[in-house]
Order: C-alpha cells, then sequence, then structure tokens
C-alpha cells in the first residue's frame, strides 16, 4: 500500500493545532450529523486523515507530554494531571530548535511549573489553566458548577458565555498574528517554524454561545450506545466515582447540544488559524485532539476510558508530500505523530523515542498502547494501573486488580463484546507484549512520591501564591453568565 505522507520538501514549516477533548467520531467529514466543523472538512479534503489514531494516554497532561517528549507517561514520570514534566527530558521544541527551527506556542499545554516552555522559543499567549498544583481555575461565577468532570456538573451545561471560549478566540487572534510574522520570517530569512495553535475547547464546561447551539440542536439525538446492564468491575469504579448514574436525560441532551457548539465554536477558530497560511507550498499543518470524550455513550462521561470514544482521537495532516482526501486507517497515535513530525523536519529523532513515522517506508506495525493511572481532578479514585493495547484488529485493557478485557474492533466496532474469557491464548500473547517494561511496583513507587510532592507543593503554593506570569487572566470576567 502507498503511504499518503512523504517527504518532498527540505525543512517545511509545521503547524498542530490541537484542542482538548474533541472526540474523534465528532467531525462532519467522519459522518456525524451533529458535527458542524466545514474547517476540518475542508482539511481533510486537501489532506489525509487517520481514523484508527488513539492518544498515549485518555488524560489532558500525561497525554500532552507523552506527545511532547516521545516518551510514555511510565517512562516521563507524567502519570496524572498533577506531575510535571522534568526540564531536562527533551521535547520535540527541543529537537526542531537544534535543527534550525522557531518554535512557537500559542495557548494552552498544561505545563506545571517554573517551565512554561519545554524548548519553545516563546509563548505569546500562555494557558488559561492554572501553572502550579493548587493555583486555582479561572473565576467563571455562577458558571462554576458546569466547569468539572463529574455528573453533578451535568446540569450546569447549556447556553452562555464562558472565559474559556474568550480564551480560545484570544489564541486563534493570537496565533494568527504570530503566523504571519513567522511566514515573513521564512520569506526573508528562510528560518523554518514549527507552531502550536492549542485551544481549551470542546473541554467542559459545556456551554456554548446560543448561536452555536442553534445551529446544532437540531442534529444532537441521544447516545447511540446505551447503558450496559453490567458493567466490567474497573468501570463501574470509574462510574461510580463520576457520578455518571445521577446524569438524567434533560441535561444529558442539553450538554451533548453545547458540546457540538463547542466544537462548532473550535472548527470556526481552527478556520482562522489555517486561513493565515493559504498559498503557503511550504507549510505542513495537523489538526489533533490531546484525547476524546464518551459523552453520553454507554452511560460514561468525560475521559479516562480505553472505549474509542475516550482514546481515539481525531488526526488530520495536509501539505506538500500528504495526499490529498485519503483516509489512512493505519492504527497509530499522538507518539507517531511527533516522530513524524521531527522525521519530516528533516531532525534525529528524541532520545528513546518510541513513536515511528507515518513517512517511514517500514512496513507498518499496527500496534499501539495507552495508559491511565487515575488524576483527573475531581473525580477521586485510588492510584490506578490501567493499560491498554490496539494490535490489528484486537484491543486488549489490562487492570490492576480486575480480569482484562479483549476486543475484535472488527467484528464487534462497537466493543460490546468482551471475548477474553474465550481467547486466553490471545490474552496472553497480547499481554506478555503489552507489559513489557511496565513494572507495577515501580509505577506504585512513582505515584506514592509524585503524589507526595503534589501534596507539599499545594501547601506551598496555597502559602507563597508563586508567580504565573504566563497564565491568561480575563480581562472581562464578567462574560461569564448563563444567555
Amino acid at each position: 500500500m502507498s503511504r499518503p505522507i512523504k517527504k518532498v520538501i527540505d525543512r517545511p514549516n509545521i503547524v498542530v493545532v490541537m484542542t482538548d477533548q474533541h472526540a474523534a467520531r465528532a467531525i462532519g467529514v467522519v459522518g456525524d450529523p451533529a458535527a458542524d466543523t466545514p474547517a476540518l472538512d475542508r482539511l481533510a479534503a486537501r489532506g489525509t486523515r487517520f481514523t484508527n489514531a488513539y492518544c498515549p494516554s485518555p488524560l489532558c497532561v500525561p497525554s500532552r507530554m507523552a506527545f511532547l517528549t516521545g516518551l510514555e507517561p511510565h517512562v516521563s514520570g507524567v502519570l496524572s494531571n498533577d506531575d510535571f514534566l522534568a526540564s531536562n527530558i527533551p521535547t520535540i521544541s527541543h529537537a526542531l530548535g537544534a535543527g534550525g527551527y522557531d518554535c512557537q506556542l500559542f495557548g494552552r499545554m498544561h505545563f506545571y511549573g517554573p517551565d512554561q516552555l519545554h524548548g519553545f522559543a516563546g509563548r505569546p499567549i500562555g494557558d488559561i489553566g492554572p501553572g502550579w498544583p493548587g493555583a486555582g481555575a479561572p473565576e467563571i461565577g455562577t458558571l462554576t458548577e458546569a466547569r468539572g468532570n463529574h455528573g453533578d456538573q451535568i446540569k450546569g451545561s447549556g447556553q452562555g458565555e464562558t472565559s474559556y471560549q474568550a480564551y480560545d478566540h484570544a489564541v486563534a487572534e493570537s496565533a494568527v498574528e504570530g503566523l504571519k510574522k513567522l511566514c515573513a520570517a521564512r520569506d526573508q530569512a528562510d528560518t523554518p517554524f514549527f507552531a502550536m495553535v492549542s485551544l481549551f475547547c470542546p473541554h467542559p464546561p459545556y456551554i456554548a454561545l446560543p448561536e452555536d447551539c442553534a445551529a446544532v440542536s437540531g442534529n444532537v439525538g441521544p447516545p447511540r450506545l446505551d447503558t450496559p446492564e453490567h458493567r466490567h468491575p474497573a468501570l463501574q469504579e470509574w462510574a461510580n466515582a463520576g457520578g455518571v448514574a445521577r446524569v438524567i436525560a434533560k441535561p444529558s441532551h442539553r450538554a451533548r447540544i453545547a458540546y457540538y457548539g463547542l466544537v462548532r465554536m473550535v472548527d470556526r477558530l481552527a478556520g482562522q488559524v489555517l486561513a493565515a497560511l493559504e498559498g503557503r507550498d511550504d507549510t505542513i499543518v495537523a489538526y489533533v485532539s490531546d484525547h476524546g470524550e464518551a459523552l453520553g455513550e454507554r452511560g460514561l462521561w468525560w475521559k479516562s476510558t480505553f472505549y474509542d470514544e475516550s482514546s481515539k482521537v481525531p488526526m488530520i495532516f495536509a501539505g506538500p508530500g500528504i495526499e490529498e482526501s485519503r483516509v489512512d486507517d493505519r492504527v497509530t497515535g499522538l507518539l507517531d505523530l511527533s516522530a513524524t513530525i521531527l522525521d519530516l523536519a528533516g531532525v534525529p529523532a528524541l532520545p528513546g523515542q518510541v513513536g515511528r513515522s507515518l513517512a517511514s517506508k517500514d512496513p507498518w506495525t499496527h500496534r499501539v498502547t495507552s495508559s491511565y493511572y487515575g488524576g483527573l481532578m475531581n473525580i477521586k479514585t485510588k492510584a490506578l494501573r490501567h493499560r491498554m493495547l490496539r494490535q490489528n484488529s484486537l484491543k486488549l485493557c489490562v487492570y490492576d486488580g480486575h480480569a482484562p478485557q479483549l476486543f475484535d474492533l472488527e467484528a464487534d466496532p462497537d466493543e460490546l463484546c468482551d471475548i477474553a474469557p474465550s481467547r486466553p491464548e490471545d490474552v496472553k500473547r497480547l499481554s506478555g507484549d503489552l507489559t513489557a517494561g511496565w513494572d507495577v511496583e515501580t509505577l506504585t513507587r512513582t505515584q506514592k512520591r509524585n503524589a507526595a510532592r503534589a501534596e507539599l507543593l499545594r501547601g506551598w503554593v496555597k502559602a507563597v501564591h508563586p508567580p504565573e506570569r504566563l497564565r491568561w487572566c480575563d480581562p472581562n470576567p464578567e462574560r461569564n453568565r448563563y444567555l
């Protein structure tokens, strides 16, 4: 099979638009009738869309840090949303910068601690979220009840305006201006650039502008997959901790409409960023998210599970050397995305990098892993050690203290039939691959150490109030209201 991504120019500009919690299925060209995404549909028409792309962890910080470093969470030590990425771990920005690229970050990346760059040469607009554990989320007034990832927060979903929406507009505006300058520098001095444009939405709170809700509401139906009568014990523990049983029909539908309204807004802003690059034959662009969103399917919400709704991500490439209107079914993920970026730029791989370039001519192994260790801010669970392997059509999920699950996605794309009890040889074979180099005792020690560090730092932050110089603050916080 021919590869839809090839290296055809030296040192191309590379732009990645990353969003937070955008489900892979929630794009118009994928066939979702509720997804009003003309910009992403156009990007897919002039590029290649990947149908089996997975996140390295169905949680924000571990997934993003894995993408940046090319390392799985258990290798980098970033297991939860409280964990710091050590500054001596190189990122793709370090590698590209060493190769002569001007690396710029616009917007969200979920960095914790004093290092808010991790190899980026500049960050014209920082994150809306805290730069230290315990530093506090943005003040959004009466909308606070809708902010979290918990069943009780679904009731606050609906139509309104939030600082999170304003932040994404500010990021897009900053990125458009920054990309103009980067393009001018490329034209004048032949300086290639790498730009990350990272938006907050469609992450909760599920609150969208009335016009966006109105545009999608007629096409938003109930979840397609019913709540199962019996869940796997590990998933039932997660559902109990998240209070999903308290989500009832009317708030659920309202939240789904608002989510698709946020997807519509994100598409509009991504379109503005992509428009700033029109006509350039030296620039590769990619659209991706850090993880997916269950959105009520199977009675589940948010992320943190290995079902495709949560662990799959949208991934689209376009630009020179990338085949147009192509659908690529290879099993891949964000670790391969970072490897591909470095390969297309012609710079060496990162130390210990496990991803593979999608432009490589080597035979492709349809294999990807994902891990989850707990750590979602307001859903309290014990420390977890869960891991998933997708290899060809089989998906194996192993859970600390519980029986594994095995699905054949070719025969059972909705993951409704756990075949682990009837396929013990497959479970044994895949388990050996999945857990090689992944030691539960070592992970347990790392989790205890990280938790102790985070607890001490939270107390320090509360007492000292360290500065957050790059944090974006809403100049008009009174905008936060239901409409």
